[in-house]
């Protein structure tokens, strides 16, 4: 696996990490292809690899990796022009089938939410791997376990369902706690003073007790004198969708633990 050669399509935040895990694992990435030239080349030089904007100076290696938008997927994939190589995508969202050339075909979905300045423990990222035949599925086990230990075969009608699980696990989560700094912020008080109750959130998760057993709080208790209480101060919210957010959250956990 470490002769591979390996080519990172795309220059973002995706590829920036996967890069460097690839690396740090001592596997062979020889080029960054990117369509802005000036992004492929602040990425390769990070590493000292080579780099090209130019789909006819891409190198012929053995795996390609497409880190780009899931909309590029389809046009990108099209331009590879070698047929002896595996190509893969690394969208949760979007099936095989968006490859569009004549080469084999896969999926290698790193389970994480990526940002180019949060160092991220590579080791502890779920790989979700799909391929058309049973080498190139076991090639992208390879390739994961070289990087993590959770690495699993799952077809496009399993991933999706996960892929929208982890938008509401991080995604929804993170923009719920921009809304709570908000509130914070225009009383005056610093938004690390939920800090704390965050990671209690976690930690309970993360030692075995279960979203549904850690749940607390007035939905859940159903203290309706202070739901309404809340629900009065975000009617003045000039921003009318937390109401309705709050509202609707509220109405779910009542349902899950009271139904």
């Amino acid at each position: 696996m470490s002769s591979r050669k390996i080519v990172i399509v795309g220059a973002g935040n995706v590829a920036f990490h996967l890069t460097r895990a690839l690396l740090e694992n001592t596997l062979n990435v020889v080029q960054i292809f990117n369509r802005t030239l000036e992004k492929a080349q602040d990425l390769a030089n990070n590493y000292n690899i080579k780099y090209t904007d130019k789909i006819s100076e891409i190198e012929k290696a053995d795996i390609y990796i497409i880190c780009t938008s899931d909309k590029a997927i389809p046009e990108i994939s099209y331009y590879i022009p070698f047929e002896d190589c595996l190509v893969v995508h690394t969208s949760g969202a979007t099936p095989i089938t968006a490859l569009k050339g004549k080469y084999r075909k896969g999926v290698f979905y790193p389970l994480q939410t990526f940002s180019k300045n949060k160092n991220i423990k590579y080791d502890e990222i779920p790989f979700l791997v799909e391929a058309e035949n049973i080498n190139d599925q076991n090639e992208l086990i390879s390739l994961g376990k070289r990087i993590s230990e959770e690495v699993y075969v799952m077809p496009y009608e399993k991933r999706l369902p996960v892929h929208m699980s982890a938008v509401w696990a991080s995604n929804f989560t993170n923009h719920l706690y921009y809304i709570a700094g908000e509130i914070c912020k225009k009383q005056g008080i610093p938004f690390n003073i939920l800090v704390p109750l965050i990671k209690e959130t976690v930690d309970k998760i993360q030692n075995n007790m279960s979203p549904f057993e850690a749940q607390t709080g007035p939905a859940k208790r159903q203290d309706e004198e202070i739901i309404n209480k809340h629900l009065q101060i975000l009617e003045s919210d000039p921003n009318s969708t937390r109401y309705q957010i709050y509202k609707l959250i509220t109405e779910s956990i009542i349902k899950t633990y009271h139904d």
